[in-house]
Formats: C-alpha cells, sequence, structure tokens
C-alpha cells in the first residue's frame, strides 16, 4: 500500500511531516496489522502467521519480542524462594537446553544451552546476591 504524506510547514515547528494517526512514525506496518499480529502470536506459530500475512519470520519474530517486552514485566528478583530447573532437546540428538523458572509466579527468568553445572552457572551469577533468599 502507498500512501503520499504531504510535507507541512509549522510556524513552530517548521517543515516536517504530516502524522498519521494509524501509522508509527518510520513504521512500515500500522497498528491494526500489528495488533492482529499480536492477537495471532498468541494462537499460532510464526511459519503459519507467516503464511497467513505474507510478514517475513523476522518481521514476525520482532513484533513478538516488542510484545512480550511491553507485556512480561521484569522479574523481582528478591522475591525468587524457589527455583525450578528443567532441561529440554533443542533438535532431535542430543543438543539441550536448561531451563530455570521461579515457581510460585510459574515466571521463566532463564533458558540456557546446555544441561550440565557449567551451563547452569551464568543463572546463578545473574541472579547475584539474590541466591541467599532461595530456599529449595
Amino acid at each position: 500500500m502507498e500512501v503520499p504524506v504531504r510535507r507541512v510547514r509549522c510556524p513552530r515547528c517548521g517543515v516536517g511531516r504530516e502524522a498519521l494517526s494509524w501509522l508509527a512514525p518510520r513504521a512500515r506496518l500500522t497498528h491494526r496489522l500489528r495488533q492482529h499480529v499480536e492477537t495471532l502470536l498468541t494462537l499460532l506459530p510464526l511459519k503459519q502467521i507467516a503464511g497467513l500475512t505474507g510478514l517475513h519470520w523476522h518481521t514476525l519474530k520482532s513484533i513478538d519480542k516488542a510484545r512480550l517486552a511491553r507485556d512480561l514485566p521484569e522479574p523481582d528478583l528478591s522475591l525468587v524462594r524457589y527455583l525450578v530447573m528443567d532441561e529440554f532437546a533443542l533438535f532431535k540428538g542430543h543438543r539441550y537446553a536448561s531451563v530455570v523458572i521461579d515457581a510460585e509466579p510459574r515466571q521463566v527468568l532463564w533458558v540456557g544451552e546446555g544441561r550440565s553445572r557449567e551451563a547452569i552457572r551464568p543463572c546463578f551469577e545473574w541472579l547475584g546476591a539474590h541466591c541467599e533468599h532461595i530456599e529449595a
């Protein structure tokens, strides 16, 4: 879709571009399309959404990351008392990743590649002094 955007002259601001209420500055997606994609991201895999909308996988991934950063709060590490750790296969074969979850609010705290002690160590370095509050 091509939309002509007029250049305007403001006595206070000078010359600028016309503001469009339905399009963020320098954006290629309208607000309505972004909201539609965000709704689909909660329901479908990226590959299916790319097929439905015609958007590139990287575009969808950046929208999803922005949505998660906006909607999910940063974990309060001072409240972490119980940790849950698990591992899962990344691919068929013997490549694994580990996940650390705060058990009470059921919030993912950390994900890292590998399942050894050395692979988990960065999580506890990230937790730092908050490890003192962890009971189990």
